[in-house]
């Protein structure tokens, strides 16, 4: 096995860690049917499955995960605030489609609108917050525009908040691949995590506006642990949903992870919702985050013939944490620099830990001495070599 080196290394130790050689999956196609699909891992943003992941599609009220990013930003910014009281304007009032069933006049606020967005869907409601957030519904439109630009997100096209088709034909709507969808919802539960508390509700009921609706996401309630994030229908897009499942590890939460899948356009309701059921299942059961090392950990013991102790525990200088899928290869190899001599204060780096996936370096860990470590007097030196050299 090829070894990356520093000035003159040798090799103290090569420790083989084979991980579980069965897939519990294996491959999986969900092409059939739909027009994309893709499920990868927010943090990393590592694609576990992809079908026709980069061709721009028609996206619906998918849409209305950009429109609850621009006005959460607004809001951050200090431009309104989450409490603010929204007055509903004849146009909001009047857009059809899913609706909030807003009225003219009608004071709700901010965050009321910004949840029912993303829980029941309402058009009317992403008109009011666009209105109130930019004035106007297309100057919202210009910075939805500018916060894709800004992600790197370059097929994304809008013209408007809700995700609505220009007319009866449905001759121009919004679109956007399902790769840049997929790092459009990443960014979006990094960057406000909370997100996930407000798109795993149910329903949404208001005792005071007499109004109630279940959630327009079909995953919930039927696959355990979803808690997101987006649903959209047109009959050019087809049925469309964003979901997402998060996993959480009870003794170690730096193996918490997200599982984000995209599906776009599917041709009935069974197969969005079965076949978002088969993404999140394949990257929440095929692929995991494996501890490879954690900081402080003992490594074993480096020889300096100089120290007083010859013998000496070395530690790793970092964690690290990778993830992984079912069947895949971890190696790590142990590489101390040569020629180490005492003194030495604790923390000093030694070598390194080599950390390789299926045959490729993927990361160098640091690896240090875990005490102080003296030089040994002239006297102890001599012996020393001299039990070397008679083999005593």
């Amino acid at each position: 096995m090829r070894i990356k080196r520093l000035k003159r290394m040798v090799i103290a130790v090569v420790l083989l860690l084979i991980l579980s050689i069965s897939a519990v999956y294996g491959e999986i196609d969900v092409s059939e049917n739909i027009r994309a699909a893709l499920v990868g891992d927010m943090a990393t943003r590592e694609v576990f499955y992809a079908y026709n992941e980069e061709e721009p599609v028609e996206m619906a009220s998918v849409t209305k995960i950009m429109t609850y990013l621009v006005a959460r930003e607004a809001i951050e910014n200090g431009e309104v605030a989450s409490d603010d009281l929204v007055t509903i304007s004849p146009y909001a009032a009047s857009i059809e489609g899913s609706s909030f069933n807003l009225r003219v006049g009608e004071e709700i606020p901010l965050e009321v609108l910004m949840n029912s967005i993303m829980i029941v869907s309402g058009n009317d409601a992403a008109v009011a917050i666009a209105e109130h957030v930019a004035g106007t519904e297309q100057a919202f439109v210009q910075r939805m525009h500018q916060k894709a630009a800004e992600l790197g997100l370059t097929t994304a096209y809008f013209i408007n908040p809700s995700g609505l088709p220009t007319d009866a034909e449905e001759s121009d709507q919004n679109y956007m691949s399902a790769m840049d969808l997929f790092h459009l919802s990443a960014y979006l539960f990094e960057t406000y995590p909370d997100i996930a508390e407000v798109t795993i509700q149910e329903e949404v009921t208001l005792t005071d506006r007499n109004f109630s609706r279940e959630a327009t996401n079909p995953l919930l309630g039927v696959l355990q642990g979803v808690d997101g994030l987006k649903t959209g229908y047109t009959h050019k897009a087809g049925l469309c949903l964003v979901s997402s499942m998060p996993y959480q590890d009870e003794e170690d939460n730096l193996k918490d992870r997200r599982v984000i899948a995209v599906l776009m356009g599917a041709h009935s309701h069974n197969d969005r919702v079965n076949k978002s059921i088969e993404l999140l299942e394949y990257g929440y059961y095929e692929y995991f985050i494996e501890g490879i090392v954690q900081k402080d950990q003992p490594l074993g013991e480096i020889i300096i013939d100089n120290a007083v102790e010859a013998q000496v525990g070395v530690i790793s200088g970092e964690n690290f944490y990778q993830l992984v899928r079912n069947g895949d290869m971890l190696q790590e190899e142990l590489v101390y620099i040569e020629g180490i001599k005492a003194p030495l204060a604790k923390g000093e780096v030694v070598g390194q830990l080599n950390v390789y996936l299926n045959d490729q370096l993927i990361q160098s860990v640091p690896v240090l001495v875990s005490e102080d470590v003296e030089k040994a007097n002239l006297f102890v030196r001599l012996f020393r070599f001299l039990s070397g050299l008679l083999g005593i």
